[in-house]
């Protein structure tokens, strides 16, 4: 049964369907569509198809004040966050403004935990050798306090309030957090070394400000116990190839779980928190089956049949025992089937509908596929008319990394040279494909706000100085009515 937030969303669909502003999936009725498929009530629909456009949007109107009611928990749609309120209203005198209802916001990336391939300067400034690969190894070179010192600093530094007013002033409305299991002290063995940091103090900056602004936050549990994948940084430690992660067994489940636990009683007992957050994520990017190294299916399959329900049980038991009413609920998030670690729902249970699903598109690599040698053409190709990012039916879902990087192997190229300037109205095209690809879904986040790589298809704060993407949300609401594919190739992406 569809939750009455995905029957908003959906609902919304339908009426932009009936203006002629989004394509319906051909070959089929808009009545079998949006009731069979999509469950909207059988009323709704008639009441919509016969009725004026008033009472369109009359409808829709009413319907909000349902998926507003706290049955299903809140997303963005479900407050009236100053953030979500200030695109256009446009020149379609038929319908009265409506606040935006989706999520267009950037990872705090290299923040709460440091990955040195983005931000080589500021790793050297904290003092950690270019050949350190994560925090843990920093930290276990330099020693427990000269790095408690300096990464203290680097959490005051590399993200501020200033940077948070920057994102908003851009036009953006959500944050999403990505921080390390470490960051409750607790749960931390003996073996591992991770800066014993008040990171909570620096956190709580971040979320007041954010709060403040009337923005959204998700909370990411980037980092988990034992390490979810190999070789990555964003796991707070780089464990070789050749040792399978060590997230994957129930002793590290259940660390995980008590973080979660930890953060949801931190999220609905401190104000700002319980203002702006409204997404915890249970883990970030496990290892799959595609990555190097690969991962066993016996293994995988425990994250799916054990972690995802212990995970949501750990979020709900402390809700419960806080007594949080349902319209306060978080949603608890988790990886997309596409993601590639299994399907998310299998062993949910079936009555709890405040779950949303995180998926991740780095396009480089899925063109790379069958273009090796892949052209600009190519790349907007394939995000005007192969990508669908729904078609794993994990709903409601935000694309929540994303970038504009081509294969590496490409990127040094002088057609991706992103300081040609013949390049850049590509760029500018191929973002706003993506905008409207990702807007199919709930909203989208950007990889990341900043970075140091001097490379503006990773760093969003450097597209909006670059002019590459519009600078207000009027500005995106502008660009993602902007059909560039029919002004690319003559052929419409029949996106709204």
């Amino acid at each position: 049964m569809a939750s009455s937030v995905s029957k908003l969303f959906n609902l919304q669909k339908l009426i932009s369907v009936y203006e002629g502003t989004y394509s319906a999936p051909s070959g089929r009725l808009l009545h079998a569509y949006y009731v069979e498929t999509l469950a909207l009530p059988t009323g709704v629909i008639k009441n919509l198809l016969s009725g004026a456009p008033t009472m369109r949007w009359s409808i829709l109107a009413a319907f909000t004040a349902i998926a507003t009611s706290g049955v299903f928990g809140w997303l963005p749609v479900d407050r009236d966050l100053a953030a979500f309120n200030r695109g256009s209203t446009g020149s379609d005198k038929r319908a009265p403004p409506l606040p935006s209802a989706k999520i267009r916001g950037v990872n705090l990336g290299g923040w709460l935990i440091s990955e040195p391939w983005m931000m080589g300067g500021e790793w050297a400034l904290m003092g950690c050798d270019p050949n350190h690969c994560s925090e843990f190894d920093c930290v276990s070179a330099m020693g427990q306090d000269r790095a408690d010192a300096a990464f203290d600093e680097h959490y005051g530094r590399w993200i501020t309030a200033d940077d948070v007013r920057r994102i908003h002033d851009a036009g953006l409305n959500t944050i999403r957090i990505p921080i390390g299991y470490w960051s409750l002290r607790e749960l931390v063995d003996s073996s591992e070394h991770f800066p014993v940091v008040n990171v909570t103090k620096h956190l709580d900056r971040i979320i007041q400000e954010a709060a403040d602004l009337g923005m959204f936050v998700v909370m990411d549990l980037h980092g988990a116990p034992g390490a979810q994948k190999t070789t990555d940084a964003f796991t707070g430690q780089c464990l070789p190839v050749e040792f399978l992660p060590g997230f994957f067994q129930q002793y590290n489940y259940d660390r995980a779980a008590r973080w979660l636990r930890w953060m949801t009683n931190r999220i609905h007992t401190t104000p700002a928190y319980k203002q702006a957050v409204g997404i915890i994520e249970v883990v970030n990017e496990p290892q799959t089956d595609r990555d190097e190294g690969g991962m066993p299916q016996a293994e995988r399959d425990t994250l799916t049949q054990v972690y995802y329900p212990q995970a949501l049980a750990a979020v709900r038991a402390e809700e419960d025992a806080l007594g949080v009413p349902a319209a306060e609920r978080l949603h608890v998030q988790f990886m997309d089937e596409q993601w590639g670690a299994g399907n998310p729902r299998s062993n949910l249970p079936a009555g709890d509908s405040r779950v949303v699903f995180d998926d991740h598109n780095y396009i480089g690599g899925a063109v790379a596929v069958t273009h090796p040698d892949a052209k600009q053409a190519d790349y907007m190709w394939y995000t005007c008319y192969d990508d669908d990012r729904l078609r794993d039916g994990n709903t409601p879902k935000i694309v929540q990394e994303f970038s504009l990087t081509v294969l590496p192997a490409l990127e040094g190229l002088p057609e991706f040279d992103p300081f040609v300037e013949d390049n850049v109205p590509f760029y500018k095209q191929w973002w706003i494909a993506q905008q409207r690809l990702y807007e199919q879904t709930s909203g989208w986040i950007f990889w990341t706000w900043k970075n140091e790589l001097n490379n503006p298809r990773w760093d969003y704060s450097y597209m909006v100085h670059s002019g590459w993407v519009a600078n207000s949300a009027q500005g995106l609401d502008e660009s993602v009515r902007r059909d560039v594919c029919l002004e690319y190739f003559g052929r419409s992406d029949g996106r709204g």
